[in-house]
């Protein structure tokens, strides 16, 4: 063969193979595309836009002792569907039951407020045999204990806690025995969960400056707890108690889509029935002031405030009403000056 046609054909195969190459390696480069396109997809389901929290500092922590940890085998519990894939947890008898919701979806359930940790192991367990998804998430919507107890159970198993960045400081200053939250925001906050959405929103210091709404804007439905009442007397003399913030909470509720409404207690309500809730306590606040500035005691005060016939049946009426004047009269006496 001539000379300069077999060069011509070496260099004909060289490029060939150059070009072999070439194509192996823009494959392998795709392959490593795709992959990565797939691994961010797959973050885009479980995603959240809350602030890290640098939780090891809070390791050596004391906590008391965890007054919901004892067996409860007779306890009663529950996981019922709301809507689609929107549940509700309940936990303890009658007027002390308590309970939040929970979001189901292909990557993991959303949990709120597991309230004891002798069923939050039961509650765990429910989701995965019924549903077969991890606990992604366990939110606070305050930092009370009776609520938020047993989300050590959840987060032992990977579940991120979330809560309002307030939370932190009496979580840890009355040495609670739940964990700290891992994720924090201050106004708002939004986690995406297969395909599913939930918003967090903190209006104002309420019931504890911690206190957050739940949203889940495509069943109409919200978390309000122990802000929003179900046919229900506020608890006690409202204990950790901002009235203006809590008027200002119930208000942004009635401005919102919702037609499901859980308290936390008892069972779920709707947006009237906060109505009434703002309506009673507003006219609460505006007897006990008017009846400071007559100058009455307190002895005199409490048996001069009037309930309306449908206040009186409420839940707990008979237990709370007193109380409810006690609470009110501790805020108004403090937030006033008088003539001195």
């Amino acid at each position: 063969m001539h000379l300069s046609l077999r060069r011509e054909i070496m260099t004909r195969e060289t490029e060939s193979c150059g070009l072999g190459n070439v194509a192996a390696i823009l494959f392998g480069n795709s392959v490593i595309i795709v992959a990565v396109v797939l691994l961010l997809a797959g973050n885009i389901l479980a995603d959240d836009n809350g602030m890290p929290v640098d939780t090891s500092q809070y390791v050596k922590r004391q906590m008391l002792p965890d007054f919901t940890a004892a067996p409860c085998p007779d306890n009663p519990r529950g996981l019922t569907q709301i809507s689609g894939n929107l549940y509700r947890h309940t936990t303890g008898p009658g007027l002390a039951v308590h309970s939040g919701l929970v979001l189901i979806t292909q990557e993991g359930a959303v949990v709120i407020d597991p309230a004891m940790t002798c069923t939050s192991t039961w509650l765990r367990d429910e989701i995965k045999n019924r549903f077969n998804v991890p606990v992604k998430y366990v939110i606070y919507t305050h930092a009370h204990a009776d609520h938020i107890s047993g989300s050590q159970i959840f987060k032992e198993d990977g579940a991120t806690v979330v809560a309002h960045k307030n939370a932190i400081e009496p979580i840890v200053g009355e040495k609670l025995p739940v964990p700290v939250p891992d994720r924090i925001f201050d106004k708002d906050m939004t986690i995406t969960l297969g395909g599913e959405t939930v918003t967090l929103h903190y209006v104002a210091a309420s019931h504890s400056n911690s206190m957050i709404m739940i949203s889940f804007p495509k069943y109409k439905a919200l978390q309000c707890t122990d802000v929003c009442e179900s046919h229900s007397m506020p608890y006690n003399d409202f204990l950790d108690f901002y009235y203006d913030g809590w008027i200002e909470t119930l208000n942004w509720v009635l401005e919102q889509d919702v037609a499901v409404i859980d308290v936390g207690h008892y069972t779920p309500a709707n947006k009237e029935d906060e109505r009434a809730l703002r309506d009673y306590m507003v006219d609460l606040h505006q007897q006990v002031l008017d009846l400071i500035r007559q100058g009455q005691s307190w002895d005199q005060l409490y048996r001069n405030v009037k309930f309306s016939d449908e206040t009186k049946k409420w839940i707990g009426y008979e237990q709370m009403r007193i109380l409810n004047i006690l609470g009110m009269y501790r805020w108004v006496s403090n937030h006033r000056r008088g003539e001195w």
